[in-house]
């Protein structure tokens, strides 16, 4: 089973953005030094067609950033909802949230929580807005933590 710690939740999603927007703007910039380069030489069609090359990967490129970002925006939004249930169990337990750790990634039914003072199941109620927080105990339990 695995649990995710509050740590590894709040901060799983900013790393490859940064990769991404990177390349995007390296992309530009070559386009941009191609299609001035082909304006000056107008004779030289090579640099056109490097230019229209470049311009295609920089538009695919862009879509696919774009799809990456609406994915990302629904994560976090999902993420978000789960580290603020961390948050309040946290507050319920008396103890601090980047000492708990979550089974899931999302709200959702089943979850477990590892807190200092046992394991915990949530419980929703029908609107979504509220849980209860039941002790139970694991048998033979195979954790496997994921951290920051």
């Amino acid at each position: 089973m695995t649990f995710y710690t509050y740590s590894y939740l709040t901060t799983q999603h900013s790393s490859w953005q940064y990769v991404r927007i990177g390349v995007l703007i390296a992309l530009l910039i070559v386009f941009i030094g191609l299609f001035v380069y082909y304006l000056r030489h107008q004779w030289n069609v090579k640099y056109k067609d490097l230019s229209i090359i470049t311009a295609t990967v920089l538009f695919l490129v862009l879509g696919l950033q774009i799809n990456s970002l609406v994915s990302l925006q629904s994560s976090s939004k999902q993420t978000g909802e789960i580290t603020t249930t961390i948050q309040q169990v946290a507050k319920q337990l008396k103890v601090k949230p980047a000492k708990i750790s979550i089974n899931a990634t999302s709200i959702g039914s089943d979850i477990l929580v590892k807190s200092p003072k046992g394991y915990y199941r949530l419980v929703y109620s029908s609107d979504g807005a509220t849980f209860v927080l039941e002790a139970v105990t694991l048998e033979n339990p195979q954790i496997k933590l994921v951290k920051e």
